[in-house]
């Protein structure tokens, strides 16, 4: 057999983490990407442009481009088609013309119909004596209300699940009957392949998300590599993750042997994580799920055991190979944990906002990752060949996973790795006109629960505005407020060069349209923001004006220098296909989040339309709903009225900014806006 050859299906960091791996090994790599989100493919040896986002979910193709470069494997990464039976089967025999099948660096064919699929693998536990929760699959909103009936007088929360969902899509809470319908349409909407399951929620206080890593071979033999806590979530999205677990051990093992008792009754080859809720005062424990795949928080895993788990999964994606040959000391059973690691997800999104995503665009300049021992940052925004190009620049948008980067701690203790993840956390430093929710991640490090072992699933978003309080003042750094008028420069090796001009000022051209969003501080009042206030610009940071300008300003709110970015509305890549809404004018409805409009209003669907006498929305009705990396958000009207026009652009498929104008209302006829 020659040199391996492999395609990654996948993009971003975790592309740029199996390059690496493979590259270390001696194979060959090729790379899958798109316009404008070409980082990762820098790191691979060829690279294949798709002509959209979607071909990342179309295994055919895929199958077509590893087949047409020549390559012996096919790694899926995490999320796409990481768990479709269906990609994996596409390679399960070989192709006409092929003299042997390409590997899929995955589980079987076999054990990924199962895992895939929720309600298969809770079948799979059931049959062998391990706890789940009560669930069941249902395919209509009467299904749920009937599943809801049979749990008895108090039966809320429930939770509705896609099937193949993941990462937090096509999932919901329901705390209340009204809640259904939208819930299950949401649901269903985010779900390939539009199966969904309800199941009794186990949320709240004493509720942990804990996750055990298996590795199996082919010959049947399988181990664990420890367990991984991912209590820390918003929106079912894990941000924080820690390995080992601080649950007693007592607590931890039954989980551990459930973990191996379905992972030998499946005969799991590979790398596999099987996810439980466990009590943390009952000890109580429920299988959740299986993810037939490598995670996200892998990382913390790989520290703690001192081992590449990509390495020991694409060497195990060939048959001959066993669990003795890459793993030597496991076994009979893993060594002990080494000391504790941390995952701190670095995430373009404003806490302040509800977590609304926020893209935009990032360059090599606007970032400074933390270093030091014990200190680890996989990201896609990294300085590979292409970076060195003058006017390079990342784009952040909404077709992607919003996760920049991971930024991974190890300690001897988690007292260590908590210290040391705060370092790393105020070492960090990330600009431009993308935000982050590095004073979130921050706030739950200093948070009393965090050191107390008190997180539980839903903990994060009982209290964020406490949370981002505790990080902004984690993360303010006292320093000597600058001269707005000195004459000192910083280099070409410094973050910022004077303000040039006459006694302090700079010239902007007329007509240059600027949008300035400023945000108070979860601290501020509203006696603060009611006064007058001086905005001084002291120095900049980046200056291609009109453009972009961005640098610092000094104001009476604040006693620090404050970072800014100014950006020109006509540079914006979509506005000029749209209009913004006047926030002053009422009849101006407008989309507060970024995103792709993947459902109208029926009144918005049909304007236009001669056969339709009238369109009107009511307050409370959905307008529209967006979809952010293949999660669906619902836009209610918040007022009632008759559309007079939509806003430019609007259609159901555009990706529109925040604060789009969606439509325009015309007063009633008392001469005002109506609100029911």
């Amino acid at each position: 057999m020659g040199t391996p050859k492999i395609l990654v299906a996948n993009r971003g960091e975790i592309a740029v983490r199996i390059f690496r791996s493979a590259t270390e090994l001696g194979w060959q790599t090729v790379a899958i990407y798109t316009e404008k989100d070409e980082s990762h493919a820098s790191y691979a040896d060829e690279a294949v442009l798709l002509d959209s986002p979607a071909r990342f979910m179309d295994a055919d193709h895929i199958a077509d481009i590893a087949r047409r470069t020549g390559c012996t494997h096919v790694h899926p990464g995490y999320g796409f088609l990481s768990e479709s039976p269906k990609l994996a089967a596409l390679f399960s025999t070989p192709h006409p013309n092929e003299s042997a099948s390409i590997i899929f660096v995955g589980p079987s064919v076999e054990t990924l119909k199962i895992a895939s699929d929720k309600m298969l693998s809770r079948e799979l536990a059931t049959s062998i004596g391990v706890p789940t929760a009560p669930g069941i699959r249902v395919s209509s909103v009467a299904d749920v209300h009937q599943f809801i009936e049979k749990l008895g007088p108090c039966p809320f929360p429930i939770i509705l699940k896609a099937l193949d969902g993941g990462g937090g899509r096509g999932i919901r809470l329901v705390n209340a009957a009204g809640d259904v319908e939208n819930a299950f349409q949401r649901c269903l909407g985010e779900s390939p392949s539009k199966q969904i399951f309800a199941e009794q929620a186990l949320v709240g206080r004493g509720w942990k998300h804990v996750e055990v890593q298996v590795v199996g071979d082919s010959q049947g033999n399988v181990t664990h590599l420890w367990e991984r806590e991912c209590s820390v979530q918003r929106r079912f999205q894990k941000i924080i993750e820690m390995a080992p677990s601080t649950l007693p051990r007592t607590a931890i093992e039954p989980v551990l042997e459930a973990a191996l008792k379905m992972a030998r009754k499946l005969r799991y080859a590979g790398l596999g994580t099987f996810e439980f809720l466990v009590n943390a005062q009952s000890h109580e424990w429920v299988f959740l799920e299986i993810n037939p795949r490598i995670q996200v928080e892998h990382t913390v895993t790989e520290e703690i055991v001192n081992v590449d788990l990509v390495h020991i999964q694409l060497l195990l994606s060939t048959k001959t190979t066993t669990l003795t040959d890459v793993l030597p000391n496991h076994t009979i059973s893993p060594p002990p944990p080494f000391g504790h690691a941390i995952q701190l997800r670095l995430v373009a999104e404003d806490p302040v906002r509800s977590f609304q995503l926020s893209p935009g665009t990032l360059r090599p300049s606007d970032i400074s990752w933390p270093a030091g021992r014990g200190v680890r940052v996989d990201t896609w925004l990294s300085t590979g060949p292409s970076a060195h190009n003058p006017g390079f620049e990342w784009t952040i948008g909404v077709d992607f996973d919003s996760v920049l980067a991971k930024i991974i701690v190890h300690a001897g203790s988690p007292s260590e790795a908590t210290e040391k993840a705060q370092r790393a956390l105020r070492e960090l430093r990330i600009s431009g006109d993308v935000k982050t929710n590095r004073e979130l991640l921050a706030g739950v490090l200093a948070h009393p629960d965090w050191r107390e072992g008190a997180i539980h699933t839903r903990w994060l978003e009982e209290a964020p505005d406490e949370v981002l309080r505790l990080g902004n003042d984690r993360l303010r750094v006292k320093k000597a407020q600058p001269n707005p008028l000195s004459s000192s420069t910083t280099g070409a090796s410094g973050a910022s060069t004077p303000a040039e001009g006459t006694s302090g000022t700079i010239l902007l051209q007329p007509g240059s349209s600027f949008q300035l969003s400023i945000s108070s501080s979860p601290l501020s009042d509203s006696d603060t923001q009611a006064q007058k206030h001086s905005l001084v610009l002291s120095t900049i940071r980046h200056n291609a004006f009109p453009n972009e300008l961005s640098g610092t300003v000094t104001t009476s709110l604040s006693p620090e220098p404050l970072a800014f970015s100014l950006l020109q509305l006509s540079s914006l890549a979509t506005s000029s296909h749209f209009e913004f809404a006047d926030p002053r004018d009422p009849s101006h409805l407008s989309c507060p989040i970024a995103g792709k409009i993947v459902e109208l209003h029926p009144a918005l669907a049909a304007f236009g339309d001669p056969s339709v006498s009238h369109a009107f929305i009511r307050e409370g009705e959905p307008l529209v709903v967006v979809s952010v990396m293949k999660m669906e958000s619902v836009v209610n009207a918040p007022r009632s009225g008759k559309v007079s026009r939509l806003g430019k652009g609007i259609e159901a498929g555009a990706v529109v900014p925040e604060g789009t104008l969606v439509c325009i209302l015309s007063p009633t006829e008392n001469g005002g806006l109506a609100r029911l």
